[in-house]
């Protein structure tokens, strides 16, 4: 009852796990000595998911920077970390404002992406203009009408031996808390359509639909819901 989440029980209902497990858990706010182990889970997803690109395999840090970086950078305090006795296994970023996020990323973060893959002189890196393009399409437009009713965003990773369906739900409630807190009204993600098992989480969650690939120019499925 002190949460400022409403009436939103259904994120404090924890079924119990699938298979038995005596593994422990700990959700906790991001620190920046995390970042080098969040790059390293994110580049490990990636490549079970998409295989080794000669872009990170020439520079480790390129897929972190693209799926990570911006929200570590100017929205630390909207990031938390999920870990086992193994270490980071898990995180969920978010994003209270976007629209001011887009403007702090457009004036802050790739200006420093810029110098960090230049186009010209002493560049290892190929097409990099590829790749700052592709840094400044991951921002993504969304139309207005959806920013008004949700101004906020996130972005959930697990590393898949993570099977405790509940621990993904507890992290997630940690991150809308913190939005809805700070006045936050309404939070959206963007999932990948063929992600079928992200999709059944978020809609069990209260996730809703509300734009698709064919209406704009990402392929993402875009779900939503109010605070």
């Amino acid at each position: 009852m002190l949460l400022p989440i409403g009436s939103s029980n259904e994120l404090f209902t924890h079924p119990p796990p699938l298979f038995p497990t005596s593994r422990l858990y700990n959700i906790r706010p991001y620190h920046s000595k995390d970042k080098l182990e969040l790059y390293r889970m994110v580049r490990q997803l990636h490549l079970r998911t998409q295989g080794v690109q000669e872009s990170s395999a020439l520079h480790p840090d390129v897929i972190g920077d693209r799926c990570l970086g911006p929200c570590l950078v100017l929205s630390p305090e909207y990031c938390f970390i999920l870990e086992d006795e193994l270490g980071v296994c898990g995180c969920v970023l978010g994003i209270l404002d976007v629209r001011m996020f887009a403007k702090r990323c457009q004036a802050s973060w790739m200006p420093a992406m810029r110098d960090k893959y230049p186009t010209k002189g002493g560049n290892t890196h190929p097409n990099p203009q590829d790749l700052i393009q592709l840094m400044e399409e991951d921002q993504g437009e969304y139309p207005e009408s959806l920013l008004f009713h949700f101004p906020s965003q996130l972005r959930l990773d697990a590393l898949p031996e993570l099977v405790d369906v509940s621990v993904s739900r507890t992290l997630l409630t940690a991150m809308l808390t913190a939005l809805k807190a700070n006045g936050s009204q309404g939070v959206f993600c963007e999932v990948q359509p063929t992600d079928r098992q992200r999709l059944e989480f978020l809609t069990k969650l209260g996730f809703l639909e509300i734009l698709r690939g064919e209406a704009r120019s990402r392929e993402g499925v875009v779900l939503g819901r109010l605070l």
